[in-house]
């Protein structure tokens, strides 16, 4: 099952739970407060091939690929 982050809009909270692709976007409830308001954030996640390992030994290792990277700015090419 994916991991996802939400943000409770009452009390600010960010927590995270593992809940499957069909209910990604089922109303939550936020552990702090209770509150309903509580909306899914954008996860960052990254992933590595075998022509990752050379960027990462170069100090691009962030995940970015060809061209511009939206991780620490750093230009991978």
């Amino acid at each position: 099952m994916p991991l996802y982050e939400f943000h409770c809009q009452d009390c600010n909270n960010e927590f995270e739970t593992r809940r499957s692709i069909q209910e990604a976007d089922a109303p939550l409830e936020c552990p702090e407060c209770e509150s309903q308001d509580v909306i899914r954030k954008m996860s960052v996640f990254v992933a590595f091939t075998k022509s990752d390992s050379e960027a990462a030994s170069l100090g691009g290792g962030c995940g970015c690929g060809g061209g511009g990277c939206g991780c620490g700015g750093h230009s991978v090419n």
